[in-house]
């Protein structure tokens, strides 16, 4: 049986532990950060949004790329410790957002969601893909990377959100996957100018 979490649940993990999912120290997702940024590609970006940005690992990386990175979650506890993570880097701003409510409008030139569409309902999932297309610049850039197996504590089944989320922007232009594990999946997508 599912036991969704939301952004309340989100809140109350960070307040428990500052890194629930062991961030800072564990190998795999040091690896997938890798593979995240690989995704990224070889050039820089002006403008990033990272959705989701939990304890701001992942946002220290994604700052050496661009020249200005919005970070957003939905658990201010967590945007703290991202806050403290990433103290001194001006390249950074941290806002607190639910989404697909409070999607940022863009233009971006690269945007980053990682291990959250899932965490979505269906219907916000719906909602947050165009907003998404829209907020991106042309020649712009989104990375996907998404977990494809399944846990409690999702609103969807992971490959149900990988469907979803790939065949919506194949309708638009191409999508590239990256890289597919036993446990995740990290696709690509490039606007057209």
């Amino acid at each position: 049986m599912r036991r969704v979490i939301d952004a309340n649940g989100f809140e109350a993990k960070f307040a428990a532990d500052p890194d629930p999912w062991n961030y800072a120290t564990s190998p795999f997702e040091a690896w997938k950060r890798d593979v995240l940024l690989k995704a990224c590609g070889d050039r820089h970006y002006g403008r990033g949004l990272e959705l989701a940005c939990a304890n701001g690992e992942t946002t220290r990386l994604l700052a050496r790329i661009c020249r200005r990175l919005l970070a957003v979650d939905a658990a201010t506890t967590a945007l703290q410790a991202a806050r403290r993570r990433n103290a001194g880097n001006a390249r950074i701003t941290f806002r607190h957002a639910l989404l697909p409510r409070d999607m940022p409008c863009g233009p971006f030139d690269l945007i980053v969601a990682s291990e959250i569409l899932y965490y979505l309902r269906p219907n916000d999932l719906a909602l947050l893909l165009p907003k998404l297309h829209a907020a991106l610049a042309p020649g712009g850039r989104i990375v996907f990377l998404q977990h494809v197996l399944d846990f409690d504590d999702a609103a969807i089944r992971p490959v149900q959100a990988v469907a979803a989320t790939e065949r919506w922007f194949a309708a638009v232009a191409p999508l590239r996957v990256v890289q597919q594990t036993a446990r995740f999946r990290v696709a690509a997508f490039e606007k057209v100018r």
